[in-house]
């Protein structure tokens, strides 16, 4: 909502990047001022010299695709294709949604060094089924009288704020696209309606009424 906007600004405000923030959606489209940001907390994960300033779709997407590979996967946090494009295309509101998942990121990382503990890493895949010649039971093992299990850990708020801003982009995304079809369709009525009157005046004018 607005007022998380305005504190995620003025978060943003406090950091000092190389460009004044004029359109943020425009500004932040190649990933420089994003390098920018977390080269201003964690100086040692970002090399700036990999992100050159970019106008063009292709370089901005390559800086994207720098960020996720070199940075962000060291912070727990992925910027999906279908975003990185947004970005490029400076999709109003999808830099807002970005900018919220790396500041709780960074936040996260910084409070473990703080404390020094190890930074959190993303989680590992999980290693392919192995086959095996036959099938292999497991003994069901219960718990032992007099002792209780223990609860499933509470989901983490963030991560679940996470999931929903991604549906949102999907949403977005979706929407995007059918007024893309919609505008379209409009177009070709109007020039169907342009057609039918050009063509009923031709009549007229031949002495045909209709």
């Amino acid at each position: 909502d607005e007022g998380e906007l305005q504190v995620l600004y003025q978060w943003l405000d406090e950091i000092p990047l190389s460009r004044p923030k004029r359109n943020i959606a425009r500004d932040f489209s190649d990933g420089v001022l994003i390098a920018e940001v977390v080269h201003h907390f964690i100086p040692r994960l970002v090399e700036l010299h990999n992100y050159p300033p970019a106008s063009s779709a292709t370089q901005k997407i390559a800086n994207w695709a720098t960020l996720n590979r070199r940075v962000f996967s060291k912070i727990g946090l992925t910027v999906p294709e279908n975003v990185v494009k947004g970005l490029a295309d400076m999709k109003p509101g999808v830099i807002d949604i970005v900018l919220s998942n790396l500041r709780v990121k960074l936040d996260a990382y910084l409070s473990h060094v703080e404390r020094g503990e190890d930074p959190p890493l993303p989680p590992a895949k999980a290693p392919p089924p192995q086959r095996h010649a036959g099938p292999i039971s497991k003994p069901v093992q219960s718990a032992p009288a007099g002792r209780r299990e223990m609860p499933a850990a509470a989901p983490d708020p963030r991560e679940i704020l996470q999931a929903k801003d991604r549906s949102l982009l999907d949403y977005q995304e979706t929407i995007s696209m059918l007024e893309t079809k919609l505008a379209k369709l409009e177009q070709l009525a109007a020039l169907k309606d342009r057609r039918i009157d050009e063509i009923t005046q031709r009549l007229r004018q031949a002495g045909i009424h209709v």
